[in-house]
């Protein structure tokens, strides 16, 4: 592509008006296209119950899709805040402490360093843990293989989604979530030559089962995002 010009960038999420001014900036153009669509679930009253009655239970959330969808079904939630609650993910943490709850979170932001830090607490304490529909196995397997009670909520289905787009125009691709990456992967290919740009840790863990061609950014937001592409492509 011609140097002159801004470098095109695809986002799989949708973006910001603040996020487009910043990219312009700093010599970025970008597009976005959502790969995934979120559908937030209503949890059953049984269920709701449960968790207003399970006192020594810990609460497991790792995405703030899952909070949202507990909101929606337990609007009163913020009266439960003494529960102790993980979050992967500081987006995920800070949804649970506007509810004024105090939250645990893992060093690295993956389900791995999650178990690790589940594996210092007390045997015995029960667990709620909040998921999707294309969740990972690593908490489960966790609480399988050391016998240890957990319900498990599904409060959000992820819905792939694929727009029809000329791939070879864009200079670089950003992913947000491992969804995005198997929508994204299930319907196109890429050169070898262009970077894909992962938010966090699990979403270029996924990005390397498809390209070696990946780079993280350093925050785990759209403007760290978007310093990596410029790093990449205008240094």
């Amino acid at each position: 592509m011609d140097t002159g010009k801004l470098k095109h960038i695809l986002f799989t999420r949708k973006l910001t008006d603040n996020h487009y001014e910043f990219g312009k900036k700093i010599g970025l153009s970008l597009e976005d296209y959502p790969f995934i669509d979120i559908e937030l679930r209503d949890l059953p009253e049984e269920t709701i119950e449960n968790l207003k009655t399970n006192e020594n239970a810990s609460w497991i959330f790792t995405s703030k899709n899952s909070v949202k969808s507990l909101l929606e079904s337990f609007p009163d939630i913020s009266n439960y805040s003494n529960r102790k609650c993980f979050a992967v993910g500081e987006k995920t943490a800070e949804e649970l402490r506007k509810q004024n709850f105090e939250v645990i979170v893992p060093e690295n932001h993956n389900a791995l360093s999650l178990v690790d830090k589940l594996e210092k607490e007390s045997s015995g304490i029960p667990y709620f843990y909040f998921s999707g529909n294309m969740r990972r196995k690593t908490i489960t397997n966790f609480f399988n293989e050391n016998e240890i009670k957990y319900q498990e909520i599904e409060c959000y289905i992820t819905h792939l989604i694929q727009p029809d787009l000329k791939i070879d125009q864009f200079d670089a691709v950003c992913f947000c979530s491992p969804s995005a990456v198997v929508s994204f992967f299930s319907k196109y290919q890429i050169r070898e030559d262009i970077p894909c740009i992962a938010i966090g840790n699990t979403t270029a863990v996924k990005l390397l089962d498809y390209t070696e061609n990946v780079a993280m950014s350093e925050k785990t937001n759209i403007y760290s995002m978007l310093e990596i592409c410029n790093e990449y492509l205008n240094s």
